[in-house]
């Protein structure tokens, strides 16, 4: 039987490793360089540094090679430093201390983390009000809740983007090409771990997800933090295996990155990981001009509460191409296209008035914005208090955090379903 391939023999990964080692042979005469051409020599200034970079590549196999057949693998948008951390716990104080170390790492924080990323995937996005009931049980102890219900999600999940079969299922195919956490020795061997079959009644503590038994009421002793924690690696290693498998980026255009753009690539998530981590809810006192009735551009620029009024003053004023500008659309469309929807959906019901009343930062990319409306139905003056949800997202539609100067606030248009789509306001 062949040795399986590894994660850094990826071609993305192959294609850098070999750009590095060619850039290496000429930074080895760049003094002789020199000579010729101060600014060829120049280029190789900070190739040291790039070089050791590269090692993150050899990261991901190592921790594979010790923690898959425990139930954790390595997936793009797991901490390098958390991984790195895990590895050298294992070799140097064993498996337990290493494996207490990963379950502690699905904090708060981490979960929050996370959880945002859903926002970026349909089938995700749908089941985010089901995982945050699932990490308020997990951070409050209570994890005979939230284990059956993070499997369900998961099954459900890879049942709806596979078009075939849920992740629990024996014909279940969770490899992506180029993928890491879809590589062959990831989340494939994840799967078929949870899914191995438990026949007979187990009162001993567990310490793997095993889904046949945990939900068919075999394993008595499956509510524990280690085997949660795991719940959660596979369901947002899932997350990253869907991305990598709706990507519209051929294999072509995958071979033709250089070294700086995988780098670059493979070092964004671990950046962003960290953005929203540091990030922190603004707190109601600095939040002085609330409520707020006035001008959308006496707020402050490139926030949720401004982009907000913006869109609620381009209702008022019917101008739906603006307004259409402002809503997130998970599928492309043509400007033309999206202002004919936005007519169509605003137009039954436009407002006279609005008023801000408060303001809640959930993430580093998601704020609610609570607005009161006023509209004129039936010969009447009725107010509506709508919740607008806001996301912070590139022009492709991807999360960013906040802090980030390439993002814009979009409104989820669901926010105004029921004023949208009401028989009548004044009912």
């Amino acid at each position: 039987m062949s040795e399986p391939k590894k994660i850094k023999d990826n071609p993305s990964f192959v294609k850098a490793t070999n750009q590095i080692k060619g850039v290496e042979a000429l930074y080895k005469i760049s003094p002789l360089l020199k000579i010729f051409s101060p600014k060829i020599s120049k280029a190789f200034e900070n190739f040291p540094e790039i070089k050791e970079q590269s090692k993150i590549f050899e990261i991901p196999d190592k921790f594979n090679e010790r923690f898959s057949e425990l139930g954790w693998v390595a997936y793009e948008s797991m901490s390098l430093e958390v991984m790195n951390e895990a590895i050298a716990k294992y070799d140097t104080e064993g498996v337990k201390v290493a494996e207490q170390f990963l379950t502690d790492s699905y904090d708060a924080d981490c979960l929050r983390c996370g959880i945002l990323r859903f926002q970026g995937n349909q089938e995700f996005r749908r089941r985010i009000r089901l995982t945050e009931l699932a990490k308020e049980d997990y951070l409050a102890n209570r994890y005979h809740a939230c284990i059956p219900l993070l499997l369900s999600l998961l099954d459900g999940i890879v049942n709806d983007i596979s078009k075939h079969v849920g992740f629990f299922a024996d014909s279940a195919d969770m490899t992506v090409w180029d993928s890491m956490a879809a590589h062959e020795t990831g989340l494939q061997v994840v799967a078929s771990l949870f899914t191995k079959s438990r026949n007979k009644t187990n009162e001993e503590t567990l310490t793997i997800p095993y889904r046949h038994g945990i939900l068919h009421g075999r394993e008595l002793a499956f509510d524990s933090k280690l085997v949660a924690a795991k719940v959660w690696a596979a369901l947002f290693a899932t997350r990253d295996w869907a991305e990598a498998l709706t990507s519209t980026k051929s294999s072509n255009s995958m071979e033709e990155k250089g070294w700086n753009e995988v780098l670059s690539d493979f070092a964004d998530t671990q950046r962003q990981k960290k953005l929203i981590e540091n990030w922190t809810p603004r707190s109601s006192e600095n939040i002085t001009y609330l409520p707020f009735v006035g001008k959308a551009e006496e707020l402050p620029s490139n926030t949720p509460e401004r982009a907000v009024a913006e869109f609620i003053e381009n209702w008022i004023n019917r101008r739906y191409g603006l307004l259409s500008e402002s809503l997130v659309y998970f599928v492309d469309k043509p400007r033309g296209k999206k202002a004919g929807l936005a007519k169509k959906d605003f137009g039954n019901y436009t407002p006279l008035s609005y008023r801000l009343t408060s303001i809640e930062d959930r993430a580093a990319a998601i704020t609610l914005v609570t607005v009161e409306l006023k509209f004129e139905d039936d010969e009447q003056r009725i107010s509506k208090i709508v919740n607008v949800t806001t996301n912070y997202l590139d022009s492709e539609n991807n999360i960013r955090v906040r802090t980030e100067d390439e993002g814009r606030w979009k409104i989820m248009q669901n926010s105004f379903t029921n004023i949208l789509y009401a028989s009548s306001l004044s009912k």
